[in-house]
């Protein structure tokens, strides 16, 4: 509790709920230590109690954005589950949440875990590795997975807030790219283009499983040719 206002509760947790909410609100810009301390009616030192600095700050909202994404799901596949649908379904439902607070995908490019997340993580890897990769190449897989996902979002936010703004030059290319007569692939292009970001993130989602189920063929492949004809773990 905050000695400068008394009845009321500050934590970590009431500082990284009100960051997101900012976000929700105005976007990144909105958010800075000064900010949350008004609208948590406390001073600003007050804040360094419960968290060192804007950077632990946003590493926290980080965590926070994509724990609601993956709010109800286990972080290991359900009982028959292959563990290439329960990592695709973790990456869409990581998109979709990222897609609907703006600015997002910033403040979870470059984050850091904290060690309230490293039980999680550890479970991740396991899997994989029980799956048949080894350590070093699931935390790869994760990795890969994360800055697509992260990229695809800041990507597509990127591209709403342009449209938002659009000037005479964005008019005269959109009018060039649809034009058959000069630029007959990019026309076709732009009129078989998906309406919603999210169909063409599952489209790249779906090339990356695809090629990760096959790096992972090619381990159990090598490992079952290692033991030779006849031999058993």
């Amino acid at each position: 509790m905050s000695a400068d206002s008394p009845g009321k509760p500050v934590s970590k947790a009431a500082i990284v709920n009100k960051a997101v909410e900012l976000m929700e609100q105005r976007g990144l810009a909105a958010v800075s230590l000064r900010r949350i301390a008004t609208e948590l009616g406390i001073s600003a030192p007050t804040l360094y109690w419960y968290i060192s600095g804007k950077r632990e700050l946003l590493d926290a909202v980080a965590e926070q954005l994509l724990r609601r994404g993956l709010a109800g799901m286990d972080n290991r596949p359900a009982e028959g589950q292959p563990w290439w649908e329960w990592l695709e379904q973790r990456c869409s439902a990581m998109f979709r949440a990222m897609l609907s607070v703006p600015d997002a995908p910033q403040v979870v490019a470059g984050n850091r875990p904290t060690p309230e997340t490293l039980p999680d993580i550890e479970a991740g890897l396991a899997e994989l590795v029980a799956a048949g990769f080894t350590a070093a190449e699931a935390q790869q897989v994760f990795l890969v997975l994360g800055g697509y996902i992260t990229g695809m979002a800041l990507e597509w936010q990127s591209e709403a807030a342009r449209e938002v703004d659009t000037d005479v030059n964005d008019h005269e290319l959109g009018e060039l790219v649809r034009d058959p007569a000069r630029f007959p692939y990019l026309a076709a292009a732009v009129r078989g283009r998906p309406d919603s970001p999210v169909q063409t993130f599952d489209y790249g989602l779906s090339l990356l499983i695809r090629g990760i189920r096959d790096r992972h063929a090619e381990l159990v492949g090598d490992r079952v040719e290692a033991k030779g004809p006849g031999r058993r773990d």
